[in-house]
């Protein structure tokens, strides 16, 4: 049964890859001179209907029963400290490596560094927690991204890297979206 902890956990997690899709899409549509007109509200079409979604799910969590189980508080508890270790080592080695290409003339890199990065840290996040999706955000992001290496010219490269991740991100907050859908009051 899904608790309100438990899908307000689901649905701000949607939220957040929702947002974050949003953000590799736009970013990647800005930087390409190219880009069709309808691309960049397309894409933020998209993340408006998402975040729409989750507030709706979370309006809906609203009417669910609290439930009093302090071994699933202690549980949550522990998961959000994990969580805070993960962001955080992710956060540094963002940090690090986007430095490091910068300074070596490689800036070019580092959204695709950024995006494996990213990638990588669902992985232990599925474990945390329990979402086995986040095992296949994390592989698909990855696998994604080091596709995108196949493309030669850099800017069709980036913008294979944003819109992957974007992609994998949304599809993943609808999903997680979906989880939520019969537990509606």
């Amino acid at each position: 049964m899904l608790t309100k902890a438990r899908m307000r956990g689901i649905v701000g997690g949607a939220a957040i890859l929702t947002l974050f899709g949003g953000l590799w899409s736009v970013l990647a549509l800005a930087l390409q001179p190219a880009s069709p007109v309808w691309a960049i509200p397309a894409a933020s079409a998209t993340t408006l209907l998402l975040i729409v979604v989750c507030g709706l799910r979370w309006a809906a969590s609203a009417r669910m029963p609290e439930s009093d189980d302090p071994a699933a508080a202690a549980k949550g508890k522990r998961a959000g400290m994990f969580f805070g270790i993960i962001f955080g080592v992710e956060c540094g080695l963002i940090a690090l490596v986007s430095a490091v290409l910068g300074s070596s003339g490689f800036g070019d890199w580092i959204p695709v560094a950024v995006a494996l990065i990213v990638g990588l840290h669902f992985l232990p996040l599925a474990r945390v927690f329990e979402v086995p999706l986040y095992y296949w955000t994390g592989g698909l992001s990855v696998l994604g991204v080091l596709g995108c290496l196949l493309i030669h010219a850099i800017g069709i490269r980036l913008l294979c890297v944003g819109l992957v991740m974007a992609a994998v991100l949304w599809s993943t907050a609808f999903l997680l979206l979906v989880r939520t859908r019969s537990a509606q009051v």
